[in-house]
């Protein structure tokens, strides 16, 4: 049996059931009955005695673990009627919590969680509750930071916005941030601040965790909008999760409410994945005015991979059908930013896409690249549908920014973003039955410049996009630098175009190779 919670307020003792952190003798629930952003911390059973500060405050001078909940009036002075919501000015920063802490919106009456599938999309969340800055730029909202390295925080189900950052994880706690609204509005509709000051950083990233943004089922599902950023991470994360988001979208995931900076922004890492290999676990990153995704370099170049992007929706709504772009750069249109940027040299040791079940990533009609490997290795890039960008689907650079095309090398020794990994060229094709063709084609890296086996993955293409893999050959070290084949179904050249990719072991993956007709007879072959 559960060890029974202390009663703060009679009808904030919640069923044992519902706690979300570990259960303890000394725990305490603390009932927000005002929106007064004194440090108000008796919460009795009187009214008015009880603010979010005044709880978080009480909670940290109370042993165990403690949960932070609401009960607001429609008397209250924090009342907004247009849209039936409280809302609390901070005239400072919130203070950091001290130990185990959960703080749910949802228990407000009359907040509701997500209830929507992934294959329903987008948030029906309806908040009650909003933390808004009304005080100085710098100002910081909920903040896990705390002598106590380990002290958890899970906060669920706030509206949060205007602050320099929304959230701060700090220390060695698996914390969770899950169900809320940051950078928006209460309805998620639009962002809650028209300007460029105050928008801030939704979750920002301060220890090495491990924390969840997020999560796999719909009640998680964050909204992280309106912003400068949505997540950005200052430290270096081993098993951080993002998970389940809307990021760059209004609440439907159908609209931009753009972050004018980045969706996601990682420098250093040990181990990441943004996204996941099951729905609900995918990400809609879209919307965003720079990068959707930015990642620097891992710590080392050892264990590949150390950040994995599986299963997101990048640059469209969460049908995957209805463009919505990120890197057009309102504010400097004439420099357009790629979907995806791995900067920085050294090893990147990501792995963006793959081939097993739903860890491919749509990543789509980006202001420029898909993806720009820019100086760093190791960023396999194979195993996603890359459509309708106005660059290239991926550009390795031989330097910090987007260069073009990078013509293949004999022998391949160069360096640069991927090592400049040389592209499959095709040589020659021919009938194979009835619905079949053969493709020669020869990768030009030698094995004292590339990791053998090189694996080369074939497309049904179209333009510049990667639509369908149809089929993979590996080329061993006995076949380095000679031509070998592969069957390829006629349904490769549906849209008149076979886009190839070359990915070493060590995962490097080439810009995109291709193959097209351009006058097609009845078999489905150019003449000679």
């Amino acid at each position: 049996m559960s060890a029974p919670c202390l009663v703060i307020r009679p009808l904030a003792c919640f069923a044992a059931g519902l706690l979300l952190l570990p259960a303890s003798a000394d725990a305490a629930t603390y009932v927000v009955d005002t929106t007064s952003d004194a440090p108000l911390s008796a919460c009795t059973a009187a009214p008015t005695d009880c603010s979010l500060r005044g709880a978080i405050l009480a909670a940290n001078a109370a042993p165990g673990a403690d949960r932070i909940v609401f009960d607001l009036p429609p008397t209250d002075p924090g009342f907004v009627a247009a849209t039936a919501h409280w809302r609390i000015e901070a005239q400072s920063s919130m203070p950091n919590n001290a130990g185990d802490l959960e703080i749910d919106g949802y228990t407000q009456p009359g907040a509701v969680a997500n209830t929507l599938t992934p294959e329903a999309g987008g948030s029906n969340a309806v908040l009650k509750v909003e933390l808004r800055n009304a005080g100085l730029a710098q100002n910081t909202g909920v903040d896990s930071g705390s002598a106590n390295f380990n002290a958890l925080l899970v906060l669920r189900g706030l509206a949060i916005n205007r602050f320099a950052s929304q959230v701060v994880l700090v220390g060695g706690a698996a914390h969770r941030v899950e169900g809320n609204f940051l950078g928006t509005d209460i309805t998620g509709t639009t962002a809650a601040q028209s300007g460029n000051a105050d928008r801030g950083i939704g979750v920002r990233v301060q220890g090495q965790g491990p924390y969840r943004i997020g999560g796999d089922t719909p009640a998680a599902r964050n909204l992280m909008s309106g912003l400068l950023s949505g997540v950005v991470s200052f430290a270096v994360p081993d098993g951080l999760r993002i998970e389940g988001n809307l990021i760059g979208t209004d609440a439907s995931g159908t609209t931009a409410i753009a972050n004018r900076n980045y969706g996601v922004y990682i420098d250093t890492y040990t181990d990441v994945v943004i996204g996941g290999t099951t729905p609900g676990a995918r990400n809609v990153i879209s919307g965003n005015e720079l990068t959707a995704i930015q990642l620097g370099s891992g710590t080392a170049p050892a264990a590949f991979p150390n950040v994995r992007v599986f299963g997101n929706r990048i640059g469209t709504d969460w049908t995957g059908t209805v463009p919505i772009p990120n890197g057009r750069n309102a504010a400097s249109p004439s420099q357009p930013q790629p979907t995806i940027l791995l900067f920085s040299g050294g090893s990147c040791s990501a792995q963006i896409g793959g081939f097993g079940p739903g860890e491919a990533n749509l990543i789509a009609h980006g202001g420029a690249q898909g993806v720009m490997v820019g100086i760093c290795t190791r960023a396999s890039l194979a195993g996603n549908t890359y459509i309708g960008h106005r660059g290239m689907a991926i550009d390795n650079s031989g330097n910090s920014f987007g260069d073009g095309p990078s013509a293949d090398d004999p022998g391949d020794p160069d360096g640069g973003g991927n090592r400049l990994q040389n592209m499959p060229v095709a040589l020659d094709a021919a009938p194979a039955g009835a619905d079949a063709f053969t493709l020669d084609i020869r990768v030009d890296s030698a094995p004292a410049n590339a990791t053998y086996p090189i694996r080369v993955d074939f497309y049904r293409g179209r333009g510049g996009d990667l639509l369908e893999r149809v089929a993979s050959r590996m080329i061993t070290v006995a076949e380095a630098q000679t031509v070998v084949q592969v069957v390829l179904p006629l349904s490769a050249l549906a849209d008149g175009v076979v886009q190839m990719l070359a990915t070493d072991a060590g995962g490097n993956t080439s810009e995109v190779g291709r193959y097209a007709l351009d006058g097609v007879f009845a078999d489905g072959f150019e003449s000679p």
